[in-house]
């Protein structure tokens, strides 16, 4: 919007510049839930992090992209419009928050319990 990325076609999404974890504003896009614990993860860990509009510009010459949702949870993104970000892999940043991210469900309140199968679906 306004020639800034929001999101992509269905998830949000990061960078790295030099160490510091960005996104854009969700003013002009859901702000997702996994968006949210993605940012409070990266103040965890002491990963400065910034919110703030980027330009596609900014995303091709990142060090690091990745997207988030509930789906896809944080998938590393390695080209955008054919251009290859940083070396082309999975960067340093995002393999740490990928693995304090897959703690979450060991952390007290961050996991619903589903209840036992009962097999009694008769109303």
């Amino acid at each position: 919007l306004n020639g800034f990325v929001s999101e992509t076609n269905a998830t949000n999404i990061f960078m790295v510049d030099d160490g510091v974890l960005l996104t854009p504003h969700a003013d002009h896009c859901l702000p997702g839930i996994t968006r949210e614990t993605v940012l409070k993860l990266a103040d965890e860990l002491n990963i400065p992090s910034e919110v703030r509009n980027i330009s596609l510009a900014e995303f091709h010459a990142a060090d690091e992209v990745f997207t988030t949702g509930t789906m896809g949870e944080l998938s590393p993104v390695t080209k955008i419009d054919g251009r290859v970000i940083g070396n082309g892999k999975r960067g340093p940043v995002t393999e740490r928050l990928q693995a304090i991210y897959s703690t979450l469900p060991e952390r007290e309140g961050m996991a619903t319990e589903i209840p036992a199968f009962t097999g009694n679906y008769d109303a």
